[in-house]
C-alpha cells in the first residue's frame, strides 16, 4: 500500500458519503434524543421526533447529492477557465524538421 495519501474538498463521492453519514447519525440520534425528552411529552413528542427524524434524513441525503452535484460543475468549470490565466502560456520549442537523407556520392563523370 502506498504512503501517499491526498485529501481534497473538490472529489465529489466524498461530499456524498458524508451526506450518507449525516443521515445515519440522525437516524440513529433521533431515539436517544427522544428518550432524553427533547421534543416534549405525549404524543406531540413522537410526531416531533418523527418529524426531525425524516427531516434528517432528507437533508443529510440532500445536502450530500447536492454538493457531490455543485462541485462537479465548478471542477468542469475550472478546467475550461486555466487559459484564462494571467500569466502568459509557454509554447513549446519547435520541433527541428527532419534532417534530409545524405546524398550519394558524387560520381566521377556525371
Amino acid at each position: 500500500m502506498s504512503g501517499n495519501i491526498r485529501f481534497t474538498w473538490l472529489r465529489p463521492g466524498g461530499w456524498t458519503r458524508l451526506g450518507v453519514v449525516v443521515a445515519v447519525a440522525i437516524m440513529f440520534s433521533t431515539p436517544m434524543l427522544w428518550s432524553l425528552g427533547a421534543f416534549g411529552d405525549g404524543d406531540e413528542a413522537l410526531r416531533r421526533a418523527l418529524i426531525f427524524l425524516f427531516s434528517g434524513l432528507w437533508f443529510g441525503i440532500g445536502i450530500g447529492y447536492a454538493a457531490s452535484w455543485a462541485l462537479r460543475g465548478f471542477v468542469l468549470r475550472a478546467k475550461d477557465h486555466d487559459d484564462d490565466d494571467d500569466e502568459p502560456a509557454h509554447a513549446r520549442p519547435a520541433a527541428r524538421p527532419p534532417a534530409a537523407p545524405p546524398h550519394p556520392p558524387a560520381r566521377p563523370g556525371h
